[in-house]
């Protein structure tokens, strides 16, 4: 696939530092890449934070922010060596995935895979059900004349990517090994595969951003994704080698059963994943019996009724349809509904009903928070909140404060400011002060919402890269200060050229 390697790699670099769940407030400044650190860089630990898995339950996902050097120092040694076309090509070549990086435009599928199953288009609303519905379109033709469909989850697939067995992504697990043996035996061996020797050192510079562990990709970046999409595209070749028919979403595998062979089809599995590294989560097991993928089309039910100013009793239907959805099993319907509403606002004649729809969806679908906070922001000017309705969203940040729920603390953070609903000295900041992570700390520091007394805080308990930059950016702490409290050594010029072009993390 023919692409733009040069653009292509800045906007990987550029889009894919942030997790695209964070609110848009957390976006890297390109001037980031014209202070460049240096490749063996300082090790310091990236900064992690939760969500919700989306999956029902109260499990959480930890995701991460790598410190910006280690970030910068992989990024430029992919770009430079071309590791990050040949990662898209080979990946791109697996016919067995419905995950894949690049979409058929050749733009870069943000669709929060990992947790949907109706992927979101960025653009066209009209495309969102179609590419969801041709998708099961497409299974329903591969598994044709199948008896069952076996459910199949690679258990913690990110953490238990085994750093090492990067150049096995190109050359096989055999090849990579013997290349190895090679290696270890003569260094200099001139019979040593270049594939081995780039793809080695990838590992090196992939690891920096994670203290040097041998083991696990960071959740939360672009390249990680695009690494686990490529491994499992290898493991996928070995997997239809041996006779399995299926399709991949990311880490969950769909095998097609034609006779009553299960136990055979995950012995297949399970042998070939564990010679990658990974192992099969048995209590995600699944066999389906006929009839398969019998599914909604959310866009059918909608229909045209976002094209023209609803009625109080046409939104009321609306919402009804897709609550009685979601409450008779038909998980993802609501979140759904607003993720068209924040790719094509509802014209109503009865706009505080819509916002009250959205608080209260906030405060029973967990899912939907951050679709509903981005809604509310873009009507801000249109329909402002009221006071009554600022007072409900500080509750629910207390409520999701007390529960450690880093990202939706995040997310109603952004709101809050955005609508202008949070002022210096609000009760409010201290207990995010108190109970929040360092990710809301920064909000409202960047948003100049702490008082004296705060920014004192602040300064004295910070310890993650993100928050001591910004501290050591606004000259609230010393170099001297910032330099002992991250141990930095190779990466100081960097971020004073960082703090020379007034560059910030948070917006």
């Amino acid at each position: 696939m023919e692409i733009d390697n040069s653009q292509f790699c800045r906007t990987v670099t550029l889009s894919g530092f942030y997790s695209e769940y964070l609110p848009p407030c957390f976006s890297l400044d390109d001037k980031v890449l014209y202070c460049p650190p240096v490749s063996d860089c300082d090790l310091i630990p990236p900064y992690n934070f939760t969500m919700s898995r989306f999956n029902g339950n109260d499990a959480r996902r930890t995701l991460f922010i790598p410190e910006i050097g280690a970030y910068l120092a992989a990024q430029n040694f992919m770009a430079e060596n071309g590791i990050i076309s040949e990662l898209i090509d080979f990946s791109q070549s697996d016919k067995h995935s419905f995950s894949h990086i690049l979409g058929e435009d050749k733009t870069i599928v943000r669709h929060e895979q990992v947790y949907d199953q109706n992927p979101a288009l960025d653009e066209e609303p009209s495309s969102y059900a179609s590419v969801y519905m041709q998708n099961i379109g497409e299974k329903l033709i591969r598994s044709a004349g199948a008896k069952k469909i076996l459910k199949l989850d690679i258990s913690n697939c990110y953490s238990s990517v085994y750093m090492h067995m990067m150049p096995a992504i190109l050359l096989g697990v055999e090849q990579a090994e013997a290349e190895y043996k090679k290696y270890v035996r003569h260094v200099d061996d001139p019979s040593i595969s270049p594939i081995y020797r780039k793809y080695r050192k990838l590992d090196e510079a992939i690891r920096r951003q994670n203290l040097n562990r041998t083991n696990g990709l960071l959740p939360g970046i672009l390249s990680s994704r695009l690494i686990a999409e490529a491994i499992l595209a290898r493991v996928d070749q070995e997997l239809e080698e041996r006779g399995l028919h299926f399709v991949r979403y990311v880490d969950d595998y769909e095998v097609f059963l034609y006779d009553d062979n299960e136990k055979e089809a995950v012995s297949i599995f399970s042998q070939v994943i564990n010679r990658y590294g990974f192992s099969l989560n048995y209590e995600k097991m699944i066999i389906v019996d006929f009839p398969f993928y019998v599914v909604e089309n959310f866009e059918s039910i909608l229909g045209d009724k976002l094209k023209y100013v609803l009625p109080v009793d046409d939104m009321i239907d609306v919402f009804n349809t897709f609550f009685k959805l979601e409450q008779n099993g038909t998980k993802g319907a609501i979140r759904y509904l607003v993720k068209r509403f924040e790719l094509q606002p509802m014209q109503t004649d009865m706009p505080k009903l819509y916002t009250s729809y959205l608080l209260t969806i906030m405060a029973n679908n967990e899912r939907s928070l951050s679709k509903c906070c981005s809604i509310l922001v873009a009507q801000k000017n249109t329909y402002p909140l009221t006071q009554a309705e600022k007072d409900r969203i500080q509750k629910m940040l207390e409520k999701h404060l007390k529960a450690g729920h880093d990202l939706e603390v995040a997310w109603l953070l952004f709101l809050l400011t955005e609508t202008g609903s949070m002022k210096k000295g609000d009760p409010i900041i201290q207990d995010v002060l108190t109970q929040g992570q360092e990710l809301s700390h920064v909000i409202l520091l960047r948003r100049d919402l702490l008082t004296e007394e705060e920014i004192s805080a602040v300064k004295e308990h910070a310890t993650s890269w993100l928050l001591l930059y910004e501290l050591y950016a606004d000259d609230i702490i010393t170099e001297g200060d910032f330099v002992s409290r991250l141990n930095l050594n190779k990466n100081l010029p960097m971020y004073q050229k960082f703090k020379h072009h007034k560059i910030h993390f948070v917006s």
